[in-house]
């Protein structure tokens, strides 16, 4: 468990990111790591930030992949982390005029796959019903772009 200063750092770049800034968030987020680098929620926030706000795609998946190893047993950091890379994956898919990013090393194929492993590994985690919905509708949507249906305990 992350130490008292390390969890009020990710509480304030939460409350830094809920006010849009994103920068000051992520610069919070980072002294919560350097404060103790094995806090996996910490690297989650870090890793889905990256993603999704700076498209800094490498470095959030690397994030991502650090929270996973710290946190084996927790379904939301493995249902983020399904998310981060169904993100990535359709970004490299369907690229959008003017929208940049950091460069992965895998194609849009092999993320979608990995996505679909780290969803159904949430779901081995046996999350919460709001969860497990949320995690059975990116399935689907993963299937949908893939062609290959999906089945809970693959």
């Amino acid at each position: 468990m992350a130490d008292d200063e390390a969890r009020a750092l990710l509480r304030q770049a939460m409350a830094q990111h809920s006010a849009g800034e994103i920068d000051a968030a992520l610069a919070t987020v980072r002294r919560a790591l350097e404060r103790d680098e094995r806090y996996g929620e910490a690297w989650a926030y870090l890793g889905n930030t990256l993603v999704t706000r700076k498209r800094q795609f490498a470095d959030g998946l690397d994030a991502m992949e650090r929270a996973a190893m710290l946190c084996p047993r927790d379904a939301a950091v493995f249902y983020t982390l399904g998310w981060c890379r169904e993100f990535v994956a359709n970004a490299l898919a369907k690229p959008k005029r003017g929208r940049t990013h950091q460069p992965v090393t895998q194609s849009a194929p092999v993320l979608y796959d990995a996505a679909r492993a780290a969803f159904l590994r949430a779901l081995q985690l046996d999350p919460e019903e709001g969860m497990r919905g949320d995690i059975e509708d990116m399935l689907d949507v993963i299937a949908n772009v893939t062609g290959e249906p999906w089945r809970e305990g693959e």
